[in-house]
């Protein structure tokens, strides 16, 4: 679950950490000595590379400005949002980052005093790191290695320590998988603020923060993502993105997040445009009947081809049958001769029987599927009616 920028300040302010004093456009804070930067509010990087990131001498720039970002696009990516900030007299830029290490099992810091835009041409030997011990916590001479690394001054050194430990904090309590503030500005009146924030919190967390707001990026996501939400599944919507004389559509439903991308990826390169995806994220342990409404959420995509792809070592294999033919009865479901399915493992025989019964092509390959869905966007020829 990515926040946008003033929702990841607005965050790690509750923690402690120091922002610069902002606003949700039309509200607009109170000038610096130069005036305002006006922020294009999305959730991919690199928006000061495409013009996301604007500035204002004046009033009337501003609202000019901020008019130009409201409502529209940077690259695929839509503006949710408009936040204006005062600017800032800035001294130096560094670089903090706070995220869960998985292949360590543990939380990792990185740091580095050549912070800001580029920071990915950054070489590794000018980025600090430490790995934090879950029971001991970020520890004393963990913080002193970072200082030094950066070379700060004492009283800024002390900043840092405060928000630095502030950032893990917040990763911690808020059950976030990253934490990032890039940059930590060091203004010429010698005070560090988190000027930037990109903060990923752990979807299956939410149930934790039961009066945590829902990100204001979901409000405008398609029907489709917002059912996804409902349902408690991951989907990918990419309509938006699709080349209007683009092979035609498959929507795609998958178990495992390994499963789901590597056949997404075959459908991709094979040239054939993917519509949407969902990844069934445990779905079938809560029954049929909510796996069928599962599955009814990917026709919501209107694909031409709908690929169902499941290896299930331990659930039935069956149950997923079931529910896919549930689906079939819904009203705006596919005709099923635009069904391809794929299933392997437990109780195969029964599922490829219930399949057949119900007139749907099935098949343990995933090559021998993959086939069919070419074959069948063949059938259809190119189309201008991909992208909905």
């Amino acid at each position: 679950m990515k926040l946008l920028e003033y929702e990841g300040k607005a965050l790690l302010a509750s923690h402690g950490v120091p922002i610069p004093p902002g606003a949700l456009w039309p509200k607009q804070p109170e000038a610096g000595e130069r005036g305002w930067v006006v922020k294009a509010q999305v959730l991919a990087g690199g928006r000061g590379k495409r013009g996301g990131i604007l500035m204002a001498a004046t009033r009337d720039e501003l609202e000019s400005q901020a008019a130009q970002l409201q409502g529209k696009r940077l690259g695929d990516e839509p503006v949710h949002a408009v936040y204006v900030e005062p600017m800032l007299q800035i001294a130096h830029e560094f670089y903090l980052a706070a995220f869960v290490n998985r292949d360590r099992g543990r939380v990792t810091v990185m740091a580095s005093a050549a912070g800001g835009m580029d920071i990915e041409q950054v070489p590794p030997s000018q980025v600090a790191s430490i790995d934090i011990d879950p029971l001991i916590g970020l520890a004393g001479f963990q913080v002193e290695h970072l200082k030094r690394a950066l070379g700060l001054a004492q009283d800024i050194g002390m900043q840092f320590d405060h928000i630095l430990r502030q950032v893990v904090e917040a990763l911690i309590e808020e059950d976030a998988e990253l934490v990032e503030v890039n940059p930590v500005i060091q203004t010429t009146e010698g005070k560090l603020v988190a000027a930037d924030a990109k903060v990923v919190l752990d979807d299956d967390a939410v149930a934790r923060h039961p009066a945590r707001s829902s990100p204001i990026a979901w409000s405008s996501d398609s029907a489709f993502m917002q059912r996804c939400r409902a349902l408690g599944v991951i989907g990918v919507d990419n309509r938006s993105r699709t080349p209007p004389l683009a092979r035609p559509a498959v929507a795609l439903l998958g178990n495992g997040a390994g499963l789901t991308m590597a056949t997404y990826d075959q459908i991709a390169m094979s040239g054939v445009s993917v519509a949407g995806a969902i990844e069934l994220h445990g779905a079938l342990a809560r029954g049929v009947a909510h796996t069928a409404e599962v599955i009814g959420a990917l026709f919501m995509l209107e694909a031409e081809i709908v690929f169902i792809n499941a290896f299930y070592q331990l659930r039935s294999t069956d149950a997923l049958a079931q529910a896919l033919v549930q689906a079939l009865g819904m009203p705006g479901a596919p005709g099923r001769d635009r069904v391809v399915v794929r299933m392997r493992g437990v109780k195969q025989e029964s599922s490829q029987k219930i399949m057949e019964d119900a007139g749907c092509f099935y098949t343990p390959s995933l090559s021998d599927a993959a086939d069919r869905v070419l074959a069948l966007a063949a059938a259809v020829g190119p189309s201008q009616e991909t992208a909905r």
